[in-house]
């Protein structure tokens, strides 16, 4: 039976999958070369705004929550969460630069996608290391 604890982190699992993959979505549109900037920023932000802001806000919501249910587990007994935890912050703080970036471009601010791509690579390479960390609950 699923108890509220699992259902917590399976929420902020399916929370993670979705937000990541939307992100990345921002990342390839606005990085695209099909239509002008303008468009390429409205359709990132509708992603953004639509999809991965949402789901975000799932993950950051029910993960928090589940740490603050236990946090002598993760922080003292195992230490796995130190290492997850400053992964996780970068992923969104490039989450919250790929989203402006979506607004300026759709404001026809700017015309270019800027470093979208690079930020991206960054964001699925931290992002991955984060769930390795908790998965393989390094360090121990």
């Amino acid at each position: 039976m699923l108890d509220h604890k699992l259902l917590l982190i399976w929420l902020h699992v399916v929370g993670n999958i979705t937000w990541v993959g939307a992100i990345l979505a921002v990342a390839a549109v606005l990085t695209g070369a099909a239509g002008d900037a303008k468009l390429r920023g409205e359709l990132g932000l509708r992603i953004y705004q639509h999809l991965a802001v949402p789901a975000f806000v799932l993950s950051f919501v029910c993960g928090a929550t589940r740490l603050a249910m236990d946090t002598s587990y993760y922080f003292v007994q195992t230490h796995w969460m130190h290492a997850k935890l400053p992964a996780a912050l970068v992923v969104i703080g490039l989450h919250h630069v790929l989203g402006a970036r979506a607004k300026k471009m759709a404001r026809g601010e700017v015309q270019e996608a800027g470093p979208a791509a690079k930020i991206a690579a960054v964001l699925a390479l931290t992002a991955a290391l984060a769930a390795f960390f908790a998965i393989v609950k390094l360090p121990r």
